[in-house]
């Protein structure tokens, strides 16, 4: 694949096709909704109706850029199927992520192969602007800091002790800050912006991602998410990297969960 400065930064396709992405999130939104307010099993089945029809777009696509893209995003209605199919009972606290994320990095190296993204493609390459990662992955502190005051999740870890952070610490960082950087920032903003463009493409990612978080069921949470995902979406961008956001994300998810619940 080439560089990032061969992607477009203006809509390149039909006019009618256009409103598409937007309606798939829209009913990405809906599904979120109806799953974790109303009916579970209904919203999984829209989750998994909402998934074929992005993968039959994507065979459409024959390879192009827009059938990579909607190859990309049906990974957003596959992630909320995997998640409901594991208990948290079945693996709990700090293993129900890895029993819910290892999927979703599955999913992400093997939509990367299929689309055929090189490393440097999903931002794994090692370039000149890696210094760029150190500011980035500094947002991670305060980002988990102010989301601790609008969600308030169980604490994954009994302790504030080493031996009893340690593990959790690099397996919340590996299974929820790589995996979900390298899928979305990666796979989904990379197929974004190569099909929508560049301001279009990183608007789309953060709020697909966004609408995924529905589940903790407060509208400030997903807002700011939301917000979240522009910034790391933006730095992803110009660092051409997911470095900086997978130690922000991960540490952010660190001080949430495993920090602050501990504190009270």
């Amino acid at each position: 694949m080439q560089a990032q400065a061969a992607t477009p930064t203006v809509w390149q396709g039909p006019r009618w096709e256009a409103a598409e992405p937007w309606l798939f999130l829209a009913a990405l939104g809906f599904s979120e909704i109806v799953s974790d307010i109303w009916q579970p099993v209904v919203g999984l089945w829209l989750h998994a109706v909402l998934a074929a029809v992005l993968l039959a777009r994507g065979a459409q696509g024959q390879g192009g850029a827009r059938g990579s893209f909607y190859i990309a995003a049906s990974i957003m209605a596959v992630v909320r199927i995997v998640s409901f199919a594991i208990s948290p009972s079945f693996a709990p606290g700090v293993w129900y992520y890895v029993a819910a994320e290892g999927p979703l990095l599955a999913a992400g190296v093997a939509a990367a192969r299929v689309l055929d993204l090189s490393p440097k493609a999903l931002g794994l390459a090692i370039s000149r602007r890696n210094f760029l990662d150190i500011p980035v992955a500094a947002t991670g502190v305060p980002a988990g800091i102010l989301e601790s005051r609008i969600i308030h999740p169980a604490a994954l870890a009994s302790g504030l002790h080493w031996e009893h952070l340690l593990l959790p610490t690099i397996l919340v960082v590996i299974f929820t800050g790589l995996t979900e950087e390298l899928v979305f920032r990666g796979v989904i903003q990379v197929s974004a912006i190569r099909w929508l463009g560049v301001l279009p493409g990183i608007l789309f990612t953060a709020l697909g991602w966004s609408l995924l978080h529905i589940g903790w069921l407060s509208g400030p949470d997903v807002l700011f998410v939301f917000a979240v995902g522009l910034v790391w979406g933006v730095a992803r961008y110009w660092t051409r990297s997911i470095y900086g956001t997978s130690l922000a994300h991960g540490s952010a998810n660190v001080i949430l969960f495993l920090i602050v619940p501990n504190l009270h």
